[in-house]
């Protein structure tokens, strides 16, 4: 995004203590993990292996399906803030096409793209939907071919991240807009050793967010944080001027630096907020594998979430 090749180093291991190099730019404040996978390796690693070592799983579990459905409606009402039924809305890194199941039941006109081979093939195959299974470089959308396009909890895996913001520019119309989550870098609500993963290539700030979607041709319309800080939520519209250059961003390496050394341990522990998140998630795991037993299948969930929201 700068042009920049100072970096710090602000860890070496990797959140289940394998080796793993993340480093600040100096130029920007922009986090990476270094040196940068091959973007090869990246695309293989993601079409067989990524799923299958997060959820441990080819084919969502039917908890996976209720725990993002029940994500997929909060996004969903973000969504009716800004774009009307009708509308062409892509949704890239789809997942198992929850979020696009709630958007065509809402009337959306959805379509999707997922890397994942096993994961796209359920949305595709057992849900019905439009899903293009593959990397984002390699879809044949036209130009100006959606009124909005959402990025939940991508950006942060592809090896580009400009360019491939470029390339969905290329897919939004004008005055279009784009959505983009992703975990906020300044967050506290994490344990300090427990951030950094291979999987996240990159490590974003607002600001550093708002910049990398300038150089691909957006304006931020506006931003938030979830409850707890730890994602950013970023509503960009597609402008038809010229594309912000790169450069670098006074302050904000210094800034995060200054951050980073007050990350540690005790602080986190200390905190009582770092165990209500803990029991609220062991709560929220035990509750959805409960809930999900009383639906025939990942369907009938969908249906059953999108009929509430209806209401």
């Amino acid at each position: 995004m700068c042009a920049s090749n100072e970096a710090a180093i602000i860890s070496l291991l990797a959140r289940d203590g394998s080796p793993l190099t993340t480093v600040l730019c100096k130029g920007c404040g922009l986090g990476r993990n270094d040196p940068l996978p091959d973007p090869a390796e990246v695309a293989a690693f993601y079409r067989e292996h990524y799923r299958l070592l997060y959820k441990r799983t080819y084919k969502p579990k039917p908890y996976h399906v209720l725990r993002a459905a029940r994500v997929a409606g909060e996004r969903l009402e973000r969504i009716r803030e800004i774009a009307s039924p009708g509308q062409a809305i892509l949704d890239a890194g789809c997942g198992s096409g929850e979020f696009l199941y709630l958007l065509r039941a809402a009337g959306y006109r959805a379509t999707g793209v997922e890397p994942n081979a096993g994961y796209g093939a359920y949305a595709r195959d057992e849900l019905g939907l439009d899903v293009y299974v593959g990397l984002i470089d390699e879809q044949p959308f036209a130009p100006g071919s959606f009124d909005g396009i959402t990025l939940f909890h991508v950006l942060e895996h592809l090896p580009s991240p400009v360019e491939s913001l470029k390339k969905l520019r290329g897919w939004v119309r004008p005055g279009g807009f784009l959505v983009v989550e992703a975990p906020n870098f300044e967050s506290t609500c994490e344990h300090p050793a427990h951030r950094f993963h291979p999987a996240h290539l990159f490590h974003f700030s607002l600001a550093t967010l708002e910049r990398c979607a300038e150089m691909a041709g957006f304006s931020l319309a506006s931003s938030s944080t979830s409850p707890d800080g730890g994602n950013l939520l970023a509503v960009f519209r597609a402008e038809s001027g010229r594309a912000r250059p790169a450069g670098r961003l006074p302050g904000a390496y210094e800034r995060l630096q200054a951050m980073e050394r007050r990350r540690t341990a005790w602080r986190y522990w200390l905190r009582p907020r770092t165990y209500t998140r803990v029991f609220r998630r062991i709560a929220r795991m035990l509750e959805e594998r409960f809930a999900a037993r009383r639906y025939a299948d990942g369907r009938a969930i969908l249906e059953s979430v999108a009929s509430a929201l209806r209401q």
